[in-house]
């Protein structure tokens, strides 16, 4: 579900409205299978903002079937370009995000063409899987996959609108792409590295900052899904976790996520961010989103701001005048190394 944002960003750029309500009912029915929303809740028609505030699947379910028939349905062409699925690799899914560390992975955005590909490379598997007697999940995805697995069908798309499915993100481009949501549409590289120094501590080479690109968002659609985050700490999923938090100092917006993987237990993902921080957790099979995760991650913003009860005290933030620092570490004649002495003058994003 912390995908969601951007399936909403997509919508509300390809034919939505900030003003559209959907029905938020506890199931939603497509191709003869029945997608439930998490545990089975319902609340009526909501709007975009109310649906990420309360994290809806079956919102979302509506709006990744309606782009998957405006797109031609489940048509033999991989060249269609469906709007969800464009935007999320305009975030830099599915795409590396150039971290300065080796060993990244892309992970994977599922669309119409990698679906053939991927099919033309198992199929012989899943084919004499699905021969071999049983009537399992397993074994009746295998004969279905046997026949027609190249079909990207309409699960797939409602799947894909709330980040399940066959997508596969890091937590490191989901950090990125909040990032973006925060700054206005810039993707940053991330960087661990900030200069190369010699033996001595002299500056060799800074390194900069680096652009991967710029998502053309228009600036109301950003406003509005940064306002509707900033309700989930307030009256939605994150609400419970974040009672006492001055978030009217320290206004951070939050996104709540359970994933579910067949024969595992779900996976908690909370992501937020406000003009200078983004922070994402993730614990593997952890539970809940604001369940397992939402505990930790009130702390590290309690860490980065010097929250103490509902008291913001810049003097004890993680860094001075919580301000992430712009300087680079000192190198002592001893050879100790001190924390850098001046922090950042503006708010970067």
């Amino acid at each position: 579900s912390t995908f969601k944002p951007f399936s909403a960003v997509g919508a509300l750029t390809h034919g939505y409205s900030t003003k559209d309500k959907l029905d938020c009912s506890s199931s939603f029915t497509v191709g003869g299978r029945v997608f439930k929303n998490y545990e089975s809740a319902a609340y009526g028609p909501l709007t975009f903002a109310q649906a990420l505030q309360l994290s809806c699947d079956t919102f979302f379910y509506r709006i990744g079937y309606a782009k998957w028939l405006a797109a031609g349905g489940d048509r033999e062409d991989t060249s269609i370009k469906d709007p969800l699925v464009e935007n999320a690799k305009a975030f830099g899914f599915g795409s590396k995000t150039g971290v300065d560390l080796p060993g990244e992975v892309a992970g994977r955005i599922a669309d119409r063409k990698w679906k053939l590909s991927y099919w033309k490379a198992n199929k012989d598997y899943y084919c004499k899987l699905g021969k071999e007697p049983g009537e399992d999940f397993l074994h009746v995805f295998a004969r279905e996959f046997c026949v027609d697995g190249w079909n990207y069908r309409a699960g797939d798309a409602v799947n894909f609108a709330i980040g399940q499915g066959d997508t596969v993100l890091t937590p490191l481009q989901l950090a990125v792409a909040y990032g973006a949501l925060a700054n206005g549409g810039t993707l940053w590289e991330p960087r661990v590295a900030k200069a190369v120094v010699d033996g001595e501590g002299d500056v060799i080479r800074r390194i900069k900052p680096h652009a991967a690109g710029h998502i053309p968002m228009p600036k109301r659609i950003i406003d509005y899904v940064d306002t509707a985050l900033l309700g989930t700490g307030k009256i939605g999923t994150m609400a419970w976790k974040m009672g006492g938090f001055p978030l009217g100092r320290v206004p951070v917006r939050f996104k709540t996520g359970t994933a579910e993987v067949y024969g595992k237990q779900t996976t908690s993902w909370v992501a937020s961010y406000d003009e200078q921080y983004v922070v994402v957790m993730q614990i593997s099979q952890g539970g809940t989103g604001s369940g397992a995760s939402g505990d930790s991650v009130r702390k590290i913003w309690e860490t980065l701001y010097g929250i103490d009860g509902s008291s913001v005290q810049l003097r004890d933030a993680a860094q001075p005048h919580a301000e992430p620092p712009d300087g680079l570490p000192v190198f002592q004649p001893n050879g100790q190394i001190s924390p850098p002495v001046k922090s950042a003058g503006g708010r970067p994003r």
